[in-house]
């Protein structure tokens, strides 16, 4: 097992159980990290005391991760190739409330998600319950009224602009339910 799993489980809300072996996320380098993360703390501190500016990628893992799980995925992510990832401009998926930088290549991401999604550690999981889409949040836990606001707030100042994707982080929720990266898959060089 490559992490400690479980610290805090029992004080979790229930849809937080499921994220006990942790997710694979794209965390972006800065200057986006640092302007999503702020606007992040000022629209929707819990979430971002949740998680910083992040792309969600996979679903999460149904079983702890063990080395022979992590060869498996270092050999994936060793063939597929860096790619530029585009952020911005604003978006969101109304009716569901919630505010987010668009994120284009959908395909590029997409086939890396499918990739690390066919590793034997994700056999049993959950089917994914959305389609996938990536996105990089700003606010999801706010009102239909707030996301209407915040579009029209945040419309002339949201970031945009590029970023390489050489890598995937392993982020894994400490005992308060906060994600960090504990282990990062370079992608091949």
């Amino acid at each position: 097992m490559l992490t400690d799993y479980g610290a805090g489980v029992g004080r979790w809300d229930d849809w937080q159980k499921g994220y006990r072996f942790g997710v694979f996320l794209i965390l972006p380098p800065d200057p986006p990290l640092a302007q999503v993360n702020a606007l992040r703390a000022q629209h929707d501190p819990r979430s971002q005391s949740i998680c910083g500016a992040h792309i969600s990628l996979t679903i999460p893992l149904p079983t702890p991760l063990s080395k022979a799980h992590w060869s498996e995925l270092e050999s994936i992510a060793s063939n597929a190739q860096p790619f530029l990832i585009h952020y911005g401009p604003l978006m969101n998926y109304l009716p569901h409330p919630g505010v987010c930088l668009a994120i284009e290549p959908q395909y590029e991401l997409d086939r890396l998600r499918v990739a690390l999604e066919t590793a034997s550690v994700f056999e049993g999981a959950p089917a994914r319950t959305h389609p996938f889409s990536a996105h990089m949040t700003i606010a999801e836990s706010i009102s239909t009224e707030r996301t209407e606001s915040l579009m029209a707030e945040l419309a002339d100042v949201a970031p945009k602009g590029t970023f390489a994707c050489t890598g995937v982080s392993y982020a894994v929720p400490d005992s308060s339910f906060h994600f960090t990266e504990r282990r990062r898959l370079e992608l091949a060089h």
